[in-house]
């Protein structure tokens, strides 16, 4: 049942870059909206449910995003992904859950997401990031607010 629920879990986050590729080749018009569910998924996995089980899928996902959709090395995007969600639980562990600081966190964890396009443009700025950031993480709250509330101790 271990194998099933891990083989689903990977399953759905192939889908989920699927959507995150695909859906931003769509916008790719414009240059201020980029839509990020895996990255939303990732960060979710990082603050909240961070385990051994969530590395082999991060790696498995990684090696996907490698082969089909970059001109990485095989194995770039895992060690990446594994390093942003290091960094993000540990810092989440240290420094609480206050607004501020969990959007400092959510913007430097889109940087180092997003590190390879502001390596490449440098005429990228800090605006830019922050138009991508706000609806992500807008996005991101709206969704742990639902999925992290329980239903039925709640009054109405």
């Amino acid at each position: 049942m271990i194998y099933l629920k891990n083989a689903i879990l990977n399953l759905l986050t192939f889908i989920l870059i699927f959507i995150e590729v695909r859906g931003n080749s769509f916008l790719s018009a414009n240059k201020y909206l980029e839509v990020l569910p895996f990255f939303i998924y990732l960060y979710y996995l990082a603050t909240f449910n961070f385990s051994r089980t969530s590395v082999s899928v991060l790696i498995l996902n990684g090696f996907y995003f490698d082969l089909f959709f970059s001109d990485n090395y095989l194995g770039y995007t895992s060690i990446k992904l594994l390093f942003i969600c290091i960094i993000v639980h540990f810092i989440y562990t240290k420094v609480g859950s206050g607004i501020i600081a969990n959007f400092s966190l959510f913007y430097l964890s889109v940087f180092l997401y997003k590190f390879e396009s502001y390596v490449n443009n440098f005429d990228i700025s800090i605006v830019y990031l922050l138009l991508i950031c706000l609806p992500n993480y807008l996005l991101f709250k709206a969704l742990t607010g639902n999925l992290r509330s329980d239903v039925f101790s709640t009054k109405i």
